[in-house]
Protein backbone atom coordinates (compact mmCIF):
# COMPACT_ATOMS: atom_id res chain seq x y z
CA UNK A 1 0.00 0.00 0.00
CA UNK A 2 2.00 2.90 -1.33
CA UNK A 3 -0.54 5.62 -0.63
CA UNK A 4 -3.61 6.21 1.46
CA UNK A 5 -6.60 8.54 1.42
CA UNK A 6 -5.91 11.80 3.24
CA UNK A 7 -2.15 11.65 2.70
CA UNK A 8 -0.44 15.02 3.15
CA UNK A 9 2.34 16.02 0.76
CA UNK A 10 5.76 16.76 2.29
CA UNK A 11 7.01 20.34 2.30
CA UNK A 12 8.87 21.33 -0.86
CA UNK A 13 11.72 23.65 -1.89
CA UNK A 14 12.81 24.18 -5.52
CA UNK A 15 16.47 24.97 -6.29
CA UNK A 16 18.21 25.85 -9.57
CA UNK A 17 21.90 25.77 -8.63
CA UNK A 18 24.39 24.55 -6.04
CA UNK A 19 24.33 27.83 -4.11
CA UNK A 20 20.56 27.64 -3.65
CA UNK A 21 20.84 24.00 -2.59
CA UNK A 22 23.47 24.77 0.06
CA UNK A 23 21.39 27.72 1.31
CA UNK A 24 18.27 25.57 1.60
CA UNK A 25 20.10 22.92 3.62
CA UNK A 26 21.68 25.61 5.81
CA UNK A 27 18.35 27.34 6.42
CA UNK A 28 16.69 24.10 7.44
CA UNK A 29 19.53 23.25 9.80
CA UNK A 30 19.45 26.68 11.46
CA UNK A 31 15.67 26.78 11.80
CA UNK A 32 15.33 23.23 13.06
CA UNK A 33 18.36 22.26 15.08
CA UNK A 34 19.24 18.61 15.25
CA UNK A 35 20.39 15.71 13.11
CA UNK A 36 19.36 15.59 9.45
CA UNK A 37 19.81 12.79 6.95
CA UNK A 38 19.68 13.11 3.16
CA UNK A 39 18.71 10.88 0.24
CA UNK A 40 19.11 11.71 -3.45
CA UNK A 41 16.82 10.35 -6.17
CA UNK A 42 17.36 10.78 -9.89
CA UNK A 43 13.62 11.20 -10.43
CA UNK A 44 11.63 13.45 -8.15
CA UNK A 45 8.61 11.17 -8.48
CA UNK A 46 10.37 8.26 -6.73
CA UNK A 47 8.91 7.68 -3.28
CA UNK A 48 10.76 6.81 -0.09
CA UNK A 49 10.18 3.08 0.05
CA UNK A 50 12.78 0.29 0.47
CA UNK A 51 13.62 -2.14 -2.31
CA UNK A 52 11.78 -5.09 -0.71
CA UNK A 53 8.53 -3.14 -0.68
CA UNK A 54 8.87 -2.32 -4.39
CA UNK A 55 8.09 -5.92 -5.42
CA UNK A 56 6.05 -5.79 -8.66
CA UNK A 57 3.30 -8.21 -7.54
CA UNK A 58 3.67 -9.02 -3.83
CA UNK A 59 2.17 -6.30 -1.60
CA UNK A 60 1.14 -7.83 1.74
CA UNK A 61 3.45 -7.08 4.69
CA UNK A 62 3.55 -10.69 5.97
CA UNK A 63 4.38 -12.06 2.53
CA UNK A 64 7.10 -9.45 1.91
CA UNK A 65 8.75 -10.01 5.30
CA UNK A 66 8.72 -13.77 4.70
CA UNK A 67 10.22 -13.13 1.25
CA UNK A 68 13.00 -11.13 2.91
CA UNK A 69 13.71 -14.15 5.12
CA UNK A 70 13.95 -16.37 2.02
CA UNK A 71 16.38 -13.91 0.41
CA UNK A 72 18.43 -13.80 3.62
CA UNK A 73 18.54 -17.61 3.83
CA UNK A 74 19.65 -17.94 0.21
CA UNK A 75 22.31 -15.27 0.67
CA UNK A 76 23.62 -16.95 3.82
CA UNK A 77 23.79 -20.28 2.00
CA UNK A 78 25.35 -19.09 -1.27
CA UNK A 79 27.57 -16.11 -0.35
CA UNK A 80 30.45 -17.75 1.62
CA UNK A 81 32.53 -18.69 -1.48
CA UNK A 82 32.54 -15.00 -2.44
CA UNK A 83 32.56 -13.26 0.95
CA UNK A 84 34.20 -15.71 3.36
CA UNK A 85 32.74 -15.84 6.87
CA UNK A 86 29.36 -14.14 7.14
CA UNK A 87 27.96 -12.42 10.24
CA UNK A 88 25.99 -14.67 12.58
CA UNK A 89 23.35 -12.05 13.44
CA UNK A 90 20.53 -11.83 10.90
CA UNK A 91 20.24 -8.07 11.21
CA UNK A 92 23.96 -7.64 10.54
CA UNK A 93 23.64 -9.89 7.51
CA UNK A 94 20.77 -7.71 6.29
CA UNK A 95 23.15 -4.71 6.08
CA UNK A 96 25.56 -6.79 4.00
CA UNK A 97 22.74 -7.86 1.68
CA UNK A 98 21.69 -4.23 1.27
CA UNK A 99 25.25 -3.30 0.31
CA UNK A 100 25.23 -5.88 -2.51
CA UNK A 101 21.80 -4.96 -3.85
CA UNK A 102 19.63 -7.72 -2.40
CA UNK A 103 16.14 -6.33 -1.60
CA UNK A 104 15.58 -5.57 2.10
CA UNK A 105 13.47 -3.33 4.35
CA UNK A 106 16.41 -0.93 4.67
CA UNK A 107 16.37 2.46 2.94
CA UNK A 108 19.75 4.17 2.46
CA UNK A 109 20.42 7.74 3.66
CA UNK A 110 23.53 9.87 4.10
CA UNK A 111 24.59 12.27 6.82
CA UNK A 112 26.16 14.45 4.09
CA UNK A 113 23.79 16.53 1.90
CA UNK A 114 26.31 16.79 -0.93
CA UNK A 115 26.70 13.01 -1.12
CA UNK A 116 22.92 12.77 -1.46
CA UNK A 117 23.01 15.45 -4.15
CA UNK A 118 25.67 13.43 -5.99
CA UNK A 119 23.31 10.44 -6.18
CA UNK A 120 20.46 12.67 -7.37
CA UNK A 121 22.65 14.01 -10.21
CA UNK A 122 24.79 10.94 -10.88
CA UNK A 123 23.20 10.13 -14.24
CA UNK A 124 22.79 13.73 -15.43
CA UNK A 125 23.87 14.35 -19.02
CA UNK A 126 24.23 17.51 -21.14
CA UNK A 127 21.10 18.16 -23.21
CA UNK A 128 19.42 14.80 -22.47
CA UNK A 129 16.51 13.75 -24.66
CA UNK A 130 14.31 12.74 -21.72
CA UNK A 131 15.36 14.71 -18.65
CA UNK A 132 13.57 14.36 -15.34
CA UNK A 133 13.44 16.54 -12.29
CA UNK A 134 15.63 15.12 -9.50
CA UNK A 135 15.22 15.45 -5.74
CA UNK A 136 17.08 15.37 -2.45
CA UNK A 137 14.98 14.28 0.50
CA UNK A 138 15.75 15.54 4.00
CA UNK A 139 14.79 13.44 7.02
CA UNK A 140 14.61 14.29 10.72
CA UNK A 141 15.48 10.84 12.12
CA UNK A 142 15.03 11.86 15.76
CA UNK A 143 11.45 13.01 15.15
CA UNK A 144 10.84 9.86 13.12
CA UNK A 145 11.99 7.68 16.01
CA UNK A 146 9.91 9.58 18.53
CA UNK A 147 6.80 8.93 16.48
CA UNK A 148 7.71 5.33 15.76
CA UNK A 149 8.54 4.38 19.35
CA UNK A 150 6.05 6.52 21.33
CA UNK A 151 8.89 8.86 22.41
CA UNK A 152 11.01 6.07 23.88
CA UNK A 153 14.33 7.27 22.46
CA UNK A 154 17.98 7.27 23.47
CA UNK A 155 19.92 10.42 24.41
CA UNK A 156 20.87 10.94 20.78
CA UNK A 157 17.47 9.86 19.48
CA UNK A 158 18.96 7.43 16.95
CA UNK A 159 19.52 3.73 17.54
CA UNK A 160 22.60 1.66 16.79
CA UNK A 161 22.37 -1.53 14.81
CA UNK A 162 22.49 -3.67 17.96
CA UNK A 163 20.00 -1.66 20.06
CA UNK A 164 17.33 -3.74 21.83
CA UNK A 165 14.65 -1.50 20.31
CA UNK A 166 15.31 -3.22 16.97
CA UNK A 167 14.03 -6.57 18.24
CA UNK A 168 10.59 -5.92 16.72
CA UNK A 169 12.17 -5.24 13.30
CA UNK A 170 14.49 -8.25 12.92
CA UNK A 171 14.07 -10.52 9.88
CA UNK A 172 11.72 -13.42 10.50
CA UNK A 173 10.52 -16.57 8.77
CA UNK A 174 7.06 -15.64 10.07
CA UNK A 175 6.11 -12.19 8.80
CA UNK A 176 3.83 -11.64 11.78
CA UNK A 177 6.79 -11.70 14.16
CA UNK A 178 7.95 -8.33 12.86
CA UNK A 179 5.69 -6.51 15.30
CA UNK A 180 6.70 -2.84 14.87
CA UNK A 181 4.65 -0.81 12.39
CA UNK A 182 6.39 2.48 11.62
CA UNK A 183 9.97 2.82 10.27
CA UNK A 184 12.96 3.56 12.50
CA UNK A 185 16.13 5.61 11.84
CA UNK A 186 19.27 3.63 12.67
CA UNK A 187 23.02 3.85 12.22
CA UNK A 188 24.33 1.02 10.09
CA UNK A 189 27.30 -1.26 10.44
CA UNK A 190 30.42 0.02 8.66
CA UNK A 191 30.98 -3.14 6.66
CA UNK A 192 32.57 -1.50 3.60
CA UNK A 193 34.67 1.54 2.64
CA UNK A 194 31.73 2.84 0.62
CA UNK A 195 29.36 3.15 3.57
CA UNK A 196 32.08 5.08 5.44
CA UNK A 197 32.76 7.41 2.47
CA UNK A 198 29.04 7.96 1.89
CA UNK A 199 28.36 8.65 5.59
CA UNK A 200 25.67 5.99 5.42
CA UNK A 201 22.63 5.75 7.68
CA UNK A 202 19.42 3.77 7.28
CA UNK A 203 15.71 3.70 7.86
CA UNK A 204 14.46 0.23 8.80
CA UNK A 205 10.86 -0.30 7.78
CA UNK A 206 8.39 -2.26 9.87
CA UNK A 207 5.01 -3.72 8.93
CA UNK A 208 3.69 -0.54 7.31
CA UNK A 209 4.66 -0.71 3.64
CA UNK A 210 3.62 2.90 2.95
CA UNK A 211 6.38 5.15 1.63
CA UNK A 212 7.71 7.72 4.12
CA UNK A 213 6.57 10.64 1.98
CA UNK A 214 3.08 9.17 1.52
CA UNK A 215 2.51 8.17 5.13
CA UNK A 216 -0.01 10.48 6.81
CA UNK A 217 1.58 9.73 10.19
CA UNK A 218 4.95 11.08 9.01
CA UNK A 219 4.42 13.55 6.16
CA UNK A 220 2.77 16.94 5.77
CA UNK A 221 3.80 20.37 7.13
CA UNK A 222 4.64 18.94 10.55
CA UNK A 223 6.14 15.75 9.18
CA UNK A 224 9.62 14.28 9.33
CA UNK A 225 10.53 14.62 5.60
CA UNK A 226 11.19 17.63 3.37
CA UNK A 227 11.80 17.56 -0.38
CA UNK A 228 14.26 19.67 -2.36
CA UNK A 229 13.36 19.60 -6.06
CA UNK A 230 16.06 20.04 -8.71
CA UNK A 231 14.70 21.03 -12.11
CA UNK A 232 15.78 18.91 -15.07
CA UNK A 233 17.45 21.82 -16.88
CA UNK A 234 19.69 22.48 -13.84
CA UNK A 235 20.97 18.96 -13.30
CA UNK A 236 24.01 18.94 -15.62
CA UNK A 237 25.47 22.24 -14.43
CA UNK A 238 24.90 21.32 -10.79
CA UNK A 239 26.65 18.01 -11.34
CA UNK A 240 29.70 19.81 -12.78
CA UNK A 241 29.69 22.32 -9.92
CA UNK A 242 29.48 19.50 -7.38
CA UNK A 243 32.52 17.83 -8.95
CA UNK A 244 34.40 21.13 -8.80
CA UNK A 245 34.03 21.23 -5.01
CA UNK A 246 35.37 17.69 -4.69
CA UNK A 247 32.28 15.50 -4.59
CA UNK A 248 33.20 13.13 -7.40
CA UNK A 249 32.93 9.43 -8.26
CA UNK A 250 36.21 8.39 -6.64
CA UNK A 251 35.19 10.14 -3.40
CA UNK A 252 31.74 8.53 -3.21
CA UNK A 253 33.01 5.17 -4.48
CA UNK A 254 36.53 4.87 -2.96
CA UNK A 255 37.72 1.97 -5.10
CA UNK A 256 38.85 1.19 -8.65
CA UNK A 257 35.27 1.18 -9.88
CA UNK A 258 34.83 4.76 -8.65
CA UNK A 259 38.14 5.85 -10.14
CA UNK A 260 37.16 4.32 -13.48
CA UNK A 261 33.85 6.18 -13.45
CA UNK A 262 35.59 9.44 -12.66
CA UNK A 263 38.15 9.11 -15.45
CA UNK A 264 35.38 8.25 -17.90
CA UNK A 265 33.28 11.23 -16.86
CA UNK A 266 36.24 13.62 -17.14
CA UNK A 267 36.56 12.71 -20.81
CA UNK A 268 32.88 13.34 -21.55
CA UNK A 269 31.64 9.76 -21.80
Amino acid sequence: MLGEAGTQAPTLTVVNNLTEFAASVSDLASNNRGVRWFRGTSRSTHSLVPSLYRHPTMKGANDLIELEWELLSEFRHQAPPFAGKLPDANLELLFLMQHFGVPTRLLDWSENPFIALFFALENAMPNPVDAYDAAVWILDPVSLNRRSTSYRVTNTGIFGAYAPELAGYEPSADGRRVAMRLPLGIFGIHNSPRIVAQRGAFVMFGRDTTALDLNSDLSGPDGVVHKILIKAESRWQMRKDLSNIGISDSVVYPDLDGLGREIKNRKGF
